[in-house]
């Protein structure tokens, strides 16, 4: 993902998909990304639009900032783009080689164009540009009758991405031309599949490899037509089917050709399919599941940001690590120095493992399953985070935790210390062996407020939900009555969300005042 990097300079390739700057509060664009993830801040001194992908120079200081400004006014830089149409150039008439130098906007632009031959179902075309415009390179190419595959805004067919790519820049800074390859996508001849399989990998690039070797391949959805994910955990997948009816063996049978390519790209040994069950617990931990390839072992680890957690793809229906959360994990360890964590819904204790990771005083994780929370213990310990007794694990109910927390605060008065970071991931709905139910809708409200009443001045809380069909605004009202400022956070890159679907996952950042 970086290209280049020095005291002055940051270059990376960026995915398609992904802003140079987030447009929002709790948004990830490049940028924040880069300082999120890998703690690199940077300044914007070029830009790329979300739906382009390729090279993009960032600087790392001011000086080298207000000196990007005085390069780009000086033509200094080139920028070589590489684009497909599904028009050809040739038969209208046009010569190999063309310049535009329309103005655009009432300023001055030049784009040199070249046509270099048939790509895929299209034609692959080449534009350089020395200081570019606002879309300058889609607006010339539409100028010129070649219109960018993907670029409905102008003119262009209707395709699953922007087929334009930032292959070259050349900066006066920087010894080597900084170059990134071509997308598969463009050239795209065969199935539907490896084109949806190819698409993916380019919403991701290498980022999430710089800091985890865990990340979801295939989001549900994403690639039309398959009503399927696909996680990687190291050299193992997980495959989930959503659809009614089906069982994991003939969802392995249908899924066999994509299953097959992303063991190839992504070095998996072998992995399981399983069928989506909307409350596994009260079916007994594996509904429905087949191995492809290698077995899995039963239990192994996967990193993220140099912590290790226990995964296992045939024990138990969740794998032990919510790839969705990644961010909201990082967010955690970063904001947890010097504060008490009350982890509600802890599953196999992540976030409990990431406050401590990051100087968290202490971090409680209560869930109800004994089983996650002995995982829990095993993440701290193989993260030697064990000792010290900072991790604490409570088996019971969250709402009941809750209360008795509110009640100690009612008798203690002002000696009752406030928790000041509190992560409440509930389940959509499950039931308990023993009888009872739980329903993220009904219990929202009272988690909110319950939270909201045990946590003091400077808090913050976490709260995520997984409710696909849920009212989203509806849930952020809720905690806005109690919190002082609410902000949803983006999903993380390899989570796109399809413009047809409802999104997924929701999260909430929360601070008390």
């Amino acid at each position: 993902m970086i290209l280049y990097q020095d005291e002055h300079w940051l270059v990376v390739d960026k995915p398609v998909g992904m802003a140079t700057h987030a447009p929002r509060a709790g948004e990830l664009g490049a940028v924040e990304w880069l300082e999120l993830h890998l703690g690199l801040k940077t300044h914007v001194v070029s830009r790329l639009d979300r739906e382009t992908s390729g090279v993009l120079l960032l600087a790392r200081d001011a000086g080298a900032s207000a000196r990007a400004q005085r390069i780009h006014e000086g033509g200094g830089a080139r920028k070589v783009y590489e684009f497909v149409s599904d028009r050809d150039a040739a038969a209208g008439g046009m010569p190999e080689a063309w310049v535009r130098e329309d103005e655009l906007d009432g300023k001055a632009a030049r784009t040199e164009f070249r046509r270099l031959g048939p790509a895929g179902k299209g034609w692959l075309y080449r534009a350089e540009i020395a200081r570019g415009r606002t879309h300058q390179v889609r607006r010339h190419a539409a100028a010129s009758g070649v219109p960018i595959l993907g670029d409905t805004e102008h003119g262009g067919a209707a395709w699953p991405r922007l087929c334009l790519h930032c292959a070259e820049v050349r900066w006066p800074e920087i010894p080597v031309p900084l170059r990134s390859p071509r997308p598969d996508s463009f050239g795209a001849t065969v199935s539907l599949v490896a084109l949806g399989l190819a698409l993916c990998r380019e919403r991701r690039g290498d980022w999430i490899a710089a800091v985890s070797d865990a990340h979801r391949a295939v989001h549900r959805d994403e690639i039309g037509g398959v009503p399927a994910s696909i996680d990687v955990y190291g050299a193992w997948f997980d495959a989930v089917w959503y659809r009614e009816g089906a069982t994991a063996a003939e969802a392995a049978a249908e899924l066999a050709p994509l299953l097959e390519m992303v063991a190839q790209n992504h070095g998996c040994r072998g992995g399981v399919m399983r069928v989506h069950r909307r409350n596994p617990h009260g079916e007994g931990l594996i509904a429905d599941l087949v191995t492809v390839g290698e077995m899995p072992p039963g239990k192994f680890t996967v990193s993220e940001h140099g912590l290790l957690y226990e995964i296992s793809l045939i024990r138990t229906q969740h794998t032990g690590l919510f790839l969705d959360q990644r961010d909201t994990r990082r967010r955690v360890a970063l904001a947890a120095a010097g504060r008490r964590c009350a982890n509600l819904f802890a599953y196999t204790c992540s976030f409990s493992v990431a406050a401590v990771a990051g100087e968290a005083e202490v971090a409680v994780s209560v869930d109800t399953a004994r089983a996650c929370l002995t995982t829990g213990r095993t993440n701290f310990a193989i993260n030697g985070l064990y000792t010290g007794g900072r991790g604490k694990f409570v088996q019971g109910d969250a709402r009941g935790w809750l209360q008795r927390q509110l009640r100690k605060r009612e008798s203690e008065g002002g000696g009752f210390r406030a928790w000041d970071l509190v992560v409440c991931d509930p389940p959509v709905f499950a039931s308990a062996k023993g009888g009872g139910s739980f329903s993220v809708e009904q219990e929202w409200t009272g988690l909110a407020r319950g939270a909201a009443a045990v946590m003091g001045s400077g808090s913050i809380a976490v709260f995520a939900n997984n409710h696909r069909g849920g009212d989203r605004k509806w849930y952020r009202e809720q905690l806005e009555e109690v919190f002082a400022r609410v902000i949803e956070l983006q999903a993380p890159l390899d989570f796109p969300q399809p413009a047809e679907h409802s999104q997924g996952v929701t999260i909430l950042w929360c601070d008390a005042d």
